[in-house]
């Protein structure tokens, strides 16, 4: 099984030491005992799952975690997408309710509640705000802001290695795709990459996930069908093409704790109709992508490398810079990261990792190389304390080469 934690469990455990990262079962409703405090926290022991080990528990749990963040970003290429800033942000306020219905059915619904769109960059550079007149407080100007539901979906436990879940779930691939909690990512924010949806970031559909040990060995698997990827995806397969996707994930006590995973996702995008004069754009793709962690002691190094194949469907192709229709081809990207766990100085770990990303569609950066460093501290196990500076190359198909310089600060806890 991908690796899930619970945020009931850490917020339980503030009282007495720091939560240390762990595997739960997925049949088990209670979490399981805490291990040393020296260990980082991962979103199965920060309750992203209703999860865990013990007697049959139906109470309704409500949790979640927020961050708040202070950034510098300075581009030696400025553009109306892409300029300095400096500013303070509250980031993210995540909502979890989860309930175990019997002992072999279970729920789980996690909202985000953004202040978007309220203050991004519209096409023409201005700024969009959302504003309106509030009748219930003397007509007064009060803004307004968006809710996004990250996944809610029903399960039921099969057989003691076999669960079911249907709804609308985190895609299961990688290290940090399900487990997306800013308490439990080292950095202040994931390796660009990831937030690039090689892999959809959600799906809606069934996923048959489980875990099995094989000697001193756990291994887990994931098998789903979706809507894939669309605008719509959440409430309608607009061209009646199921996707498919699998993982394999290998848990082993080597020197510590190694683990290897392996995930695949194959399927049709097409795009939402929102204009009469420009057609959808619609691909066939085709990802795979590979990961790695292993821990030791206080030693944590982890790994992804992500590879996806658009063929794009006549008449459905977007445009390149340079106005002709884009031709198929490859998306490729990796990130590498190392970081050691200290017992003192509020839990300090520094760490560092590099990251490569190669677009068949360019963005405002294009290709980007990225080198990433900072501290981590954990003064207690509900809240985490990162400093983060970053510097980027982005080369756009030549047009145009973009450094950045970004410094990063945070403050995330679980509640």
């Amino acid at each position: 099984m991908h690796r899930q934690v619970s945020l009931v469990a850490i917020v339980g455990l503030a009282a007495t030491r720091l939560a240390a990262a762990q595997s739960v079962a997925p049949s088990s409703p209670v979490p399981a005992p805490a291990p040393p405090p020296a260990a980082d926290v991962d979103l199965a022991t920060l309750g992203l799952d209703p999860s865990g080990g013990g007697s049959f528990d139906d109470k309704l749990n409500v949790y979640g975690f927020a961050d708040f963040t202070w950034s510098n970003t300075h581009f030696t290429h400025p553009t109306p997408y892409a300029h300095d800033t400096t500013t303070f942000a509250l980031t993210n306020l995540n909502v979890y309710v989860a309930k175990n219905l019997t002992p072999r059915w279970r729920t789980l619904a996690e909202v985000s509640f953004n202040y978007v769109p309220n203050g991004s960059t519209n096409a023409d550079g201005t700024t969009f705000v959302t504003s309106a007149s509030d009748i219930t407080d003397f007509s007064r100007t009060t803004q307004w802001g968006t809710i996004a539901i990250e996944r809610a979906y029903i399960e039921y436990d099969l057989t003691p290695h076999l669960t079911l879940r249907a709804g609308h779930w985190l895609t299961p691939y990688g290290i940090w795709n399900t487990d997306h909690g800013s308490p439990v990512i080292i950095g202040t924010y994931r390796p660009y990459l990831i937030g690039e949806q090689l892999f959809p970031e959600h799906q809606t559909g069934l996923d048959a996930y489980g875990t099995t040990p094989v000697g001193d060995y756990k291994l887990g698997y994931h098998a789903t069908i979706s809507n894939g990827r669309s605008e719509t995806e959440i409430v309608a397969d607009t061209d009646r093409r199921p996707a498919f996707g699998g993982r394999l994930e290998l848990e082993a006590p080597w020197a510590g704790t190694l683990k290897l995973g392996a995930s695949g996702y194959f399927g049709r995008s097409t795009g939402a109709t929102t204009s009469a004069t420009v057609a959808p754009e619609i691909f066939e793709e085709r990802a795979y992508a590979i990961d790695a962690q292993w821990d030791h002691g206080g030693l944590h190094l982890q790994g992804e490398a992500i590879h996806r194949h658009k063929d794009y469907t006549d008449g459905h192709r977007p445009l390149t810079l340079a106005g002709l229709p884009q031709v198929d081809g490859d998306d490729l990207g990796m990130y590498a990261l190392a970081g050691y766990r200290f017992t003192r100085l509020w839990n300090v770990m520094p760490f560092a990792y590099y990251e490569d990303y190669r677009p068949l569609v360019p963005g405002v950066l294009g290709d980007i190389k990225a080198v990433n460093a900072g501290l981590n501290f954990r003064p207690l196990a509900t809240v985490v304390l990162k400093v983060q500076g970053a510097y980027a190359h982005g080369d756009n198909s030549g047009l145009l080469h973009t450094n950045v310089v970004l410094l990063t600060t945070q403050a995330a806890w679980v509640f």
